[in-house]
Parts: C-alpha cells; structure tokens; sequence
C-alpha cells in the first residue's frame, strides 16, 4: 500500500468511529456499509484531496434519510 492509500484508509477508519460515535453503534453495519460504497464511487477519482470529506457528507446524507 503506498503513503496515500494508506493515508486515506487511516482517514476513512477516523471517519467510521466518528460515525459511529454520532449514529450509535447499532448502525455500525450500516456505516461501515455506506462507507464502503461512496469511498468505490471515488476510487478512479483523479484528484483525492477531498474524496474523505466527500465520503463523509454522502454518507452522513443518506444516514439522515434513514435514521
């Protein structure tokens, strides 16, 4: 794994504690699933700066929509 994938993983573990820590741990599948497919939404994405922060609002959208 090289530095920014590895950078971004760390980033996108941060973010599902976060998450959870918001959402509550009964919808930790939930999150981690969310996670999971806005993160391959970006993955061929040519500038990476802000897909974590990107991830993050989608995925917080759609737990809104659901919670």
């Amino acid at each position: 794994m090289d530095d920014l994938a590895e950078q971004v993983s760390t980033q996108l573990h941060q973010m599902e504690a976060r998450l959870v820590d918001d959402y509550g741990p009964a919808r930790e599948a939930d999150i981690h699933a969310a996670v999971q497919e806005e993160h391959d939404r970006f993955r061929e994405a040519k500038v990476t700066t802000f897909v974590p922060i990107l991830i993050e609002r989608h995925v917080r959208s759609r737990l809104g929509r659901t919670a």
